[in-house]
């Protein structure tokens, strides 16, 4: 699972600076519509119209929290326990009177309390996923979604489409035995491999689970500082940062205080 973090860098040398020692004002990001504020009292509030932070659809989000620092790192909300923010399962049968495969595709909203306890859901269709059968290749996908892809030079290949508002399709059997289905989506936060334990099964069922805390989706998230006017703002799996996904400074105002001063 891809978890949301953002990430400041902060490129001055050590030998130059010790601790931060205060931090306040408004960071932008000028392509997503979001903003950080920070605050002198420890406080932070983040607000998108854009990109939702964690699971990376659009969606509105805002969320205050308080902030503490290790360092020079800014960690956001470091007092909350970190969470799996996307699960899913997968589940097969087999229907022996049915030649065709009935393919069904849930994402599941669950909002869960401070407790653990899922006190609502919400199931809705997977607004554009990729499927195919035994190998993950592009030419052998196929696309269910409810609107068609726009054409454009900047689209990329797009496979075969099932235009459908509905979360359950009936499919052609492939001719080949299926031991293996791939499936990717923006809900599953990228292509996924799904294992068919019995070559018969003909009816498929993919449950996406975007796990919303009640208490906080911004937990033990790391923030370090580039300079005075930039912050980078998503880090990769392996710790580097994605430097084309930068903050610029609002009225942003950072202070450190020298090594030993």
């Amino acid at each position: 699972m891809r978890q949301f973090v953002f990430i400041i860098s902060l490129i001055s040398s050590a030998y130059a600076f010790g601790q931060l020692k205060k931090i306040a004002g408004t960071y932008n990001d000028m392509l997503w519509g979001a903003t950080i504020t920070f605050r002198e009292d420890s406080t932070f509030e983040y607000v998108s119209k854009g990109e939702h932070p964690i699971f990376y659809r659009w969606e509105n989000f805002s969320e205050k929290g308080r902030w503490a620092i290790s360092g020079d790192t800014l960690i956001l909300n470091p007092q909350l326990p970190k969470k799996s923010f996307v699960e899913s399962d997968f589940e097969e049968a087999e229907n022996k009177g049915d030649s065709n495969l009935l393919l069904t595709f849930n994402h599941i909203k669950r909002y869960i309390d401070v407790n653990g306890n899922i006190v609502s859901t919400d199931t809705s269709q997977i607004a554009r996923l990729d499927y195919s059968f035994n190998v993950s290749k592009k030419r052998k996908q196929t696309r269910i979604t409810p609107r068609r892809t726009t054409r454009c030079t900047f689209a990329g290949y797009i496979p075969k489409e099932i235009i459908t508002t509905s979360r359950t399709i009936v499919v052609h059997k492939p001719a080949e035995n299926t031991n293996k289905i791939f499936i990717g989506c923006y809900e599953l936060q990228g292509m996924k491999e799904f294992i068919i334990k019995n070559p018969n099964s003909n009816q498929f069922t993919l449950n996406v689970y975007s796990n919303y805390y009640l208490d906080g989706q911004i937990r033990q998230v790391k923030m370090l500082v580039k300079n005075e006017n930039v912050i980078y703002t998503k880090q990769k799996a392996n710790g580097a940062f994605e430097k084309d996904n930068i903050w610029y400074v609002n009225n942003a105002k950072l202070i450190r205080q020298k090594s030993g001063g």
